[in-house]
């Protein structure tokens, strides 16, 4: 079976769900550029984005952003294309704005992998566009959540969901090394934010709290990072306070996640955050360290042990205590055991 993944957000320099399905069952995935940092690096994402690469099962197609109608037929027409010359059999697709799913010439299973059914104006989930995510689900033949409140949802639209949650390379991380000798931290207590930064990540208040308890025998580590202003200023303003490592790889990061002693999860509260589930808080886990988080709904309902809940404002109190991790069964979060469960589904919806 030839499957081809298509993600939410073309990032292959982090974990990124669609792109670790694919890479596990050895199938096909889009790529495209995409910058939206500045009107300069828009224009270059878009001329760079109107071209054919190939690199074994790394396909890039010409795609348009703009305008909106005009794109998604321009794209799915280019699609279509592809499918017939690879010979796809079945698209999985988490993107939420580039094709038409009703004319992709073979099924579609929708891969819902945050809350794109709620407006949100932090991350540009306005009406329009949740109104054309749900017709997408409503023509696919299948969906999977990466949560089961997300499945709540969606089957009020289709009725062939499923949750298929995150996972992670036990491999990796269990070959992982700490970086504490490396970064001159030893003897320190490390607390640790490794993933994507935007503002709805509150790392900016997680940073602030943090200065509150700073001193010598502890510090902050940001492991991540992008060119967008939000994430600049955080530089700009926390360079002498905070430890920023910057963008790591896939690889490497679980060395980072070996070095904190803490992990945090100081993300703001609404529709986007409460009903997903941080693929860090499993890394977290799994390398043995206790966590700090805003009380997200969904991670509340998970029970994880090891996770500790408050306010962002009480996060410094909760840094300053003695937090003993408690053990979890990670047996089931492979990712290559996940994705057998993708294609059981997929098998079974495909037609």
């Amino acid at each position: 079976m030839n499957i081809l993944f298509i993600p939410h957000v073309p990032n292959t320099t982090v974990i990124n769900r669609v792109y670790e399905f694919a890479k596990v069952t050895n199938s096909y995935f889009l790529i495209w550029q995409m910058d939206n940092s500045s009107l300069k690096h828009k224009i270059f994402s878009q001329l760079h984005s109107l071209q054919y690469k190939r690199d074994g099962k790394n396909i890039q197609i010409p795609l348009l952003f703009k305008p909106q109608n005009l794109a998604t037929k321009f794209n799915t027409l280019m699609l279509n294309n592809l499918i017939d010359k690879l010979k796809i059999d079945v698209v999985v697709n988490a993107n939420a704005l580039l094709f038409d799913i009703k004319n992709i010439k073979v099924p579609v299973i929708y891969d819902l992998v945050d809350d794109h059914l709620e407006v949100n104006d932090e991350i540009g989930l306005n009406q329009k566009r949740i109104d054309k995510i749900k017709e997408d689900i409503r023509y696919s033949k299948g969906v999977i959540c990466v949560s089961s409140f997300l499945e709540e949802k969606a089957k009020t639209l289709n009725q062939n969901v499923i949750t298929i949650e995150n996972g992670l390379y036990f491999d990796r991380f269990d070959n992982a090394k700490s970086l504490k000798s490396e970064l001159g931290l030893e003897g320190k207590k490390v607390f640790g934010y490794i993933g994507g930064v935007d503002e709805w990540t509150g790392l900016q208040e997680a940073i602030e709290y943090y200065l509150k308890i700073k001193n010598e025998t502890n510090v902050f580590l940001v492991v991540g990072g992008n060119d967008s202003d939000y994430f600049q200023n955080l530089k700009k303003n926390y360079q002498k306070e905070i430890f920023f490592i910057g963008k790591v790889s896939p690889i490497e990061v679980a060395n980072y996640f070996k070095t904190i002693d803490i992990g945090l999860i100081p993300f703001k509260l609404n529709d986007f955050t409460n009903n997903a589930l941080p693929i860090k808080a499993i890394e977290y886990g799994y390398m043995k360290k206790p966590v700090i988080s805003t009380p997200l709904k969904y991670l509340q309902y998970k029970q994880f042990p090891f996770i500790n809940f408050c306010q962002i404002e009480d996060f410094y109190k909760y840094m300053q205590e003695d937090l003993v991790y408690k053990e979890f069964d990670f047996s089931s979060y492979s990712w290559e055991s996940l994705a057998q469960t993708l294609l059981a589904f997929i098998e079974e919806y495909k037609k």
